[in-house]
């Protein structure tokens, strides 16, 4: 890792939901990943970065802090992002730097706590974007996980039904993102440094890329195949074959939408000057045994993501080392040159997790309900990983993994004892204010008939 001494401006771009092997930089056989593949050619490519959780704020706010799920506590269990953790996005808004995202996911926006940080915020959320709103959403996630288990399922379920009823806009708003971008960085100042967060959401289900790209991949009609999470317990006959067809689709357009971002540095003469960090928060499955998304595994394709460095300043080569996205957060401002060379990021064991998705459960049937509604921990190392799996009864699963056969192993006692140590008390709370705004929230559902 090379000292990186001049201020430079940053574009971190996530890819959503993008699998490694669907990239030409870590799979030669593909061959719709042109744009992206031409910028790992001149990138550092990392080659087992690891996600901290197979979704995407606990991700998200892994990345941001540096701590892992079980730490900042932004799970499934207490999904919104507290107000008392320091984030890396802060430490270029004190260097001077303005600070800016883009981004049409619903997980990444003031409602969820994740864009404090930033000066200027594109969610495309309208008039839901208010100060109002965002103090309701936030109240009514904390009444929501404050509530009890079989509350909350049932709960979830209505909500479920209230978006289906109206419709709720669930696009990727993918050519309003790019737009969005291209507008930003025509608007800079010649001096301007700057730090511009980006999500695009194409290679996420539910899979709408433009015909045009839905013909290259061979895709008639997408009946069969699954858009949403709730539509492998609902449908019957999953065409997974298409199901992979369609994805290829979305992320042959997803590299065009990148080619597109990318001339817009270019068209600015920002290029030169732009540390360009290129990810997934996560991957997907797309039928390996049997399943379909992201938010109830921690199988290789979820949580083994893309992720590579473009740097003007940096020769391009291959990092074989394990990598933790938790690290970005040290490692970008040291792009950046706006803060030292953070020691030990690399190799070692690199674990992470998934709390019980409270969030995703409302339409699973009975009968698979121990399958799904699970916790997860997983540590890797040296090609071998362990994954933890505890039920509702508290009994605990451990299997191990030869990573380059997939054939299980004996269970490694240091990585079952890495998964051990993952269970520390959550403390994402916000600090003592928080604290008193739960009691208030417990109080009023207790008044209103909860328990």
């Amino acid at each position: 890792m090379q000292d990186s001494p001049e201020r430079r401006n940053v574009l971190f771009l996530v890819l959503d939901s993008l699998r490694k092997d669907r990239v030409s930089a870590y799979n030669e056989e593909v061959g719709f990943t042109e744009n992206i593949g031409g910028l790992a050619e001149s990138s550092v490519v990392f080659e087992d970065a690891v996600a901290q959780a197979p979704w995407t704020l606990p991700s998200h706010a892994s990345m941001f802090t540096g701590e892992y799920p079980w730490e900042h506590g932004t799970t499934h269990a207490r999904s919104y992002f507290p107000g008392n953790k320091d984030t890396f996005v802060a430490g270029f808004r004190e260097a001077g730097y303005t600070t800016a995202a883009v981004t049409p996911n619903v997980w990444i926006t003031p409602h969820k706590g994740m864009t404090r940080d930033f000066e200027y915020v594109e969610n495309f959320l309208g008039k839901a974007d208010n100060r109002i709103s965002v103090a309701l959403s936030r109240l009514g996630a904390k009444a929501y996980h404050s509530l009890d288990e079989v509350t909350r399922r049932v709960l979830g379920r209505q909500i479920d039904r209230i978006f289906r009823l109206f419709d709720v806009d669930d696009s990727c708003k993918s050519e309003e993102t790019v737009r969005e971008v291209e507008r930003y960085l025509d608007g800079r100042g010649e001096n301007e440094d700057f730090f511009l967060y980006v999500n695009l959401m194409e290679p996420h289900e539910p899979y709408r890329p433009p015909r045009r790209y839905l013909d290259r991949h061979g895709v008639e009609k997408d009946a069969d195949i699954p858009h949403r999470q709730k539509d492998v317990f609902t449908m019957d006959n999953i065409d997974f074959d298409a199901l992979r067809s369609v994805y290829d689709a979305s992320v042959e357009y997803t590299d065009d939408l990148v080619g597109r971002i990318l001339d817009a540095l270019r068209h600015n003469g920002l290029d030169d000057e732009t540390v360009v960090v290129v990810l997934s928060d996560h991957g997907q499955s797309l039928g390996e045994e049997g399943g379909f998304g992201h938010q109830f595994t921690v199988a290789e394709p979820v949580v083994n993501p893309v992720l590579m460095v473009d740097h003007p300043d940096h020769e391009p080569g291959r990092e074989e080392r394990p990598f933790e996205l938790r690290r970005l957060n040290e490692l970008v401002p040291h792009y950046a040159g706006i803060a030292p060379r953070p020691d030990d990021v690399f190799g070692g064991i690199v674990k992470g997790g998934l709390e019980f998705p409270e969030n995703f459960t409302g339409y699973i049937p009975k009968d698979r309900w121990d399958e799904y509604y699970r916790k997860y921990r997983y540590a890797k190392r040296d090609g071998e990983k362990v994954v933890k799996s505890v039920g509702e009864d508290g009994e605990a699963r451990y299997t191990a993994y030869d990573l380059e056969t997939g054939d299980e192993i004996a269970v490694p006692s240091d990585l079952a004892d890495a998964v051990d140590g993952t269970d520390a008390d959550v403390s994402g709370d916000d600090a003592e204010g928080d604290e008193e705004a739960d009691e208030a929230v417990k109080q009023r559902l207790k008044d209103l008939g909860y328990k």
